[in-house]
């Protein structure tokens, strides 16, 4: 399945001047058949592509740091981010890796759907 960005994208390359359906739609590995169809219903139904971006939403929350956590390691354990995203709450510490984020983000968006 492809997303309406890159549909976008790739029915908009093919009607440029002199462009070849079957080279492009095989630089891209799409099968030419389809991206033929993809210009077809662009023709007959303009900007169909055209999505517009989903915003979440954000809450600024100021957190109170315990007096006895000040210190060399305050933040070590703090939550510096919170992501709700299918109805769950992450909780993003100082110190993650962002490819172990990317993970979690990736194995919830999977449950999303």
């Amino acid at each position: 399945m492809y997303v309406p960005a890159f549909k976008r994208w790739i029915v908009e390359q093919a009607k440029v001047p002199g462009m070849s359906l079957a080279g492009l739609a095989m630089r891209n590995e799409v099968n030419a058949n389809q991206l033929r169809r993809w210009v077809q219903l662009d023709a007959k139904q303009p900007g169909q592509w055209v999505t517009t971006a989903t915003l979440l939403p954000v809450k600024v929350v100021p957190q109170e740091v315990p007096a006895p956590m000040l210190g060399a390691d305050a933040t070590a354990g703090a939550v510096s981010v919170e992501i709700e995203l299918a109805g769950v709450i992450v909780r993003v510490r100082d110190g993650i890796t962002p490819a172990t984020l990317r993970v979690v983000l990736s194995c919830l968006r999977g449950t999303a759907a």
